[in-house]
């Protein structure tokens, strides 16, 4: 069985404020139980909404990853990954008074009188309706959901860490089999990576990757059903008015001359409502060494993927399992050392140098 190890390290400075305010950064990795050898790769593992270093699918998948296809297997929580999990503290966005026709008055008389939720929506739960409510969340300039380089910034630190670790113990491992597995926000995280470090990557996993975080500019809306109940649960993200250079963060912007050295596994489905099709093959395609892989229904396998839509509902392992029959390794290449990256907008300048062994990124107002 692979053994598993954690370590927290203070978090890459906030490129908003300039402060750190004590921020830490936790990272798990989990290495073969057979130890690190020179064709141990690494591998590293990017939750979107919803999920994230402590959901069973990805504890699952750094134990087998490990041990199956020889990898270091690394996961971190990213700079305001807390605030893309579920419903946990939501407002009223609506008055009892509004489904009058709808619910019966016996019920209208408790539900006023009512402190606790679960019993709130037990009672409710017998009436076919949709209720509005909008998430609490505790976002400030100093920790919340970017969405962006603060997010990509933790990735690297993480990956570097390990790295770290790795030569002051004088491990030898592939350091041309480097592996970003990301799923939705994840995967569009993994493409960002890649363009801070351009030579650190070998290959991207892609499952359902959008051009740009969407919730930079709209609201994101979780739906949770008890019987006949809808919860509609609002996300308004301080993102959309804290990020200041959005354009910047579209892939197309950010991969604009650059050129890509990794290899792209890409799967989208027909039915992606956040995702545009066209948009996403172009760019793929202009990235070179990309297989794209679109999913419609005749290729819902129940196996891999049991879906059209954004996600795919796929199965993480098998998916990696598709993708790993797939690559060949090769051991000749030599690893080209990371340079220090400028990523330029029309707005800022965004330095990424790795001259200390760990990303340190400065922003520059143009």
């Amino acid at each position: 069985m692979a053994k598993n190890h954690q370590l927290k390290i203070p978090a890459h400075p906030s490129i908003y404020t300039g402060n750190n305010k004590g921020r830490q950064l936790n990272i798990y990795f989990s290495e073969p139980e057979t130890g690190v050898n020179e064709d141990t790769g690494l591998l590293i593992l990017i939750p979107g909404f919803g999920a994230n270093s402590q959901s069973n699918v990805y504890k699952k998948m750094r134990q087998q990853f490990a041990d199956q296809y020889n990898l270091i297997t690394i996961q971190c929580d990213y700079f305001g990954s807390e605030f893309m999990q579920d419903s946990k503290r939501v407002k009223l966005n609506f008055s009892l008074t509004d489904f009058k026709d709808v619910i019966e008055d016996v019920d209208l008389m408790k539900l006023k009188s009512i402190q606790n939720f679960e019993e709130f929506i037990t009672i409710l739960a017998k009436y076919p309706i949709s209720l509005p409510f909008h998430e609490l969340l505790d976002e400030n300039i100093e920790n919340f959901n970017d969405m962006g380089f603060m997010q990509a910034l933790d990735l690297l630190t993480a990956l570097f860490a390990v790295k770290i670790i790795l030569n002051d113990n004088q491990l030898k491992y592939n350091v041309n089999k480097v592996i970003a597995y990301g799923h939705s926000h994840g995967a569009y995280l993994a493409y960002l990576c890649n363009r801070m470090a351009p030579n650190e990557f070998t290959f991207i996993i892609d499952n359902s990757a959008w051009m740009k975080p969407e919730y930079l500019y709209t609201n994101r809306f979780l739906h949770k059903y008890y019987g006949k109940l809808t919860l509609n649960i609002e996300f308004s993200y301080l993102a959309k008015d804290l990020v200041k250079d959005k354009n910047i963060l579209t892939l197309s912007n950010l991969y604009k001359g650059f050129i890509n050295n990794a290899q792209i596994y890409s799967f989208l489905g027909t039915d992606d409502n956040l995702v545009s099709i066209k948009e996403k093959e172009n760019f793929c395609k202009g990235l070179g060494q990309t297989n794209f892989y679109l999913i419609d229904q005749s290729k819902v396998d129940h196996k891999i993927f049991h879906s059209t839509t954004h996600g795919l509902n796929a199965d993480f392992l098998e998916m990696f399992k598709f993708v790993m029959e797939q690559v060949q390794w090769d051991k000749k290449e030599k690893h080209k050392r990371n340079p220090n990256t400028i990523i330029n907008s029309h707005q800022f300048e965004y330095r990424v140098d790795f001259d200390k062994g760990l990303p340190v990124m400065t922003v520059k107002k143009l």
